[in-house]
Order: C-alpha cells, then sequence, then structure tokens
C-alpha cells in the first residue's frame, strides 16, 4: 500500500488501527480497520531466570589463587558465551574450598566440567539427587565436582625427597621426569601425597653456564649470585636450575 496513514487508539492491551492508502496491486484508495490484543507474557528462558532455575551444580574445587580463579573466569565465559539461550548461570557462591555454579543445563554443565579437566587435569565426579516430580516423571538435578590440583606443566614437585619435573597432566593421570633418573613416571594425582610445589615460572630460573670441567658445569647462581657447581647437562648453553633447601638441581630438559 503506497502513501499508507495509520491511526492507532487505545491502551496498550487493546489497540484499534485505522488507516487509509493507495492499492499498490490496483490503485485504488483502500482503508479500514484492525484491532490488536496483547497481553503480557514471560518467556520460558526468562521465566527460568526469574525463578532461580537450575538443573546442575557444578563445584569448581581447589587451592585458592590464580589458577583457580583463571579457571573461573573461563568456565563463566563459556556459560555466558553458550550457543544456546537455555544454558545460563543462575548464582554463584564462593566456598571456603572453591566456588559453586548453579547452572541451568546438565549436559552443559558436564561438558564444560569436562573441558576443564582436559585442560588442566584433575578429578571428575559426579553424583544426583531426585528434586520433584513432572507428568509422572522424576525430575534429578545433579552435582559435577572437579578438583584441579595447584600445579601445572613444568612446574616441580618434590615427592618423597625426589624431584620431578611435570611433564604432562591429562586427568587424573601426571607424567613426572625425574631428576636423578632422567626417566619418565606416570602417577595418579591420588598417589601424589604430600608433595611439595614449586612453581615453574617463579622459582626455576634460566642460566648460562660459565664453563665446564667433566661432568660438572659452573653457573652463577642466580639466587645469591656466587659460583656453582651442577651436575651438567651436556651441550646446553643456557640450563634452568632449581634451589631447593639450599641445594641447586638442574631441571632436566623435557
Amino acid at each position: 500500500m503506497r502513501d499508507a496513514t495509520f491511526d492507532v487508539s487505545g491502551d496498550e492491551y487493546n489497540r484499534k488501527v485505522s488507516f487509509e492508502g493507495i492499492s499498490e496491486r490496483n490503485g485504488e484508495d483502500r482503508k479500514g480497520q484492525f484491532f490488536l490484543q496483547t497481553s503480557p507474557s514471560t518467556c520460558p528462558v526468562c521465566a527460568k531466570k526469574l525463578g532461580n532455575y537450575y538443573e546442575a551444580i557444578l563445584q569448581l574445587r581447589g587451592e585458592k589463587g590464580q589458577l583457580l580463579d583463571s579457571i573461573l573466569s573461563q568456565l563463566l565465559e563459556e556459560v555466558e558465551n553458550a550457543p544456546s539461550r537455555d544454558v545460563f548461570l543462575t548464582k554463584m557462591d564462593r566456598k571456603k574450598e572453591g566456588y559453586d555454579l548453579l547452572l541451568s543445563d546438565k549436559q552443559y554443565t558436564r561438558s564444560i566440567a569436562r573441558r576443564a579437566i582436559d585442560h588442566y587435569g584433575g578429578t571428575f565426579k559426579e553424583t544426583s539427587h531426585l528434586v520433584g516430580m513432572k507428568e509422572g516423571s522424576e525430575l534429578y538435578r545433579i552435582t559435577v565436582s572437579i578438583r584441579i590440583p595447584n600445579f601445572q606443566k613444568s612446574d616441580v614437585l618434590s615427592v618423597d625427597k625426589n624431584l620431578y619435573l611435570v611433564v604432562s597432566i591429562r586427568a587424573d593421570v601426571v607424567t613426572l621426569l625425574n631428576f636423578r633418573t632422567r626417566s619418565r613416571e606416570k602417577k595418579k594425582l591420588q598417589d601424589l601425597e604430600g608433595y611439595s610445589v614449586y612453581k615453574g615460572g617463579e622459582t626455576v630460573k634460566e642460566v648460562d653456564v660459565l664453563y665446564r670441567q667433566g661432568d660438572t658445569a659452573y653457573i652463577l647462581d642466580p639466587f645469591d649470585f656466587k659460583e656453582k657447581p651442577v651436575v651438567d647437562v651436556k651441550g646446553k648453553g643456557k640450563i634452568k636450575v632449581i634451589k631447593v633447601e639450599d641445594e641447586i638441581f638442574v631441571v632436566p630438559p623435557l
């Protein structure tokens, strides 16, 4: 319709629309009216949000600090950018042992928890509990708990008086490189009890080899700036060292 005019009257729930114009089909003058009736309603997703709906609790556990906060930020970003509007964060609680995220979708909760474990390592545990009935079917909520270790690749662990370089973490399996034997060992996270962690970016230092004599390399101690002998790493102009209880150890290359 060309050169159309509209006149709207009524309130926000009941409206009368009058129109007048020229038909584009045959050029005739046309006029008339119609009625619009609207009613307030909330979309299903918004209704769930308003009702604090959730299907799953994602428990993020580990040592409080930069690593756990970084994982939390990543999880929140994934939820915020989820491909479905049905996925949303209902509530987040800070706990003494970590964080609890109340999420709207069980399957999505499982998937982001698995991705976190695949990337950072750790343990995964899921439990479910009955919360009610709907149309004859039982309704369950799940609790997914992931526990992230407080070490990552390239950190150094002291376990039973042995030093290990963390080569990789895959779920609850850690691959370690023994400083003394230079052999690789696989251990379960639950088998690593009473260990100490030396962070790769903080306590491991890279130094120049001043000179060599046989199997000994001489370096400038980066901690007290004195010349020190260490077990050599052949062919390396620079080596990485760590100081444990006043003794310097060469970090074996990966």
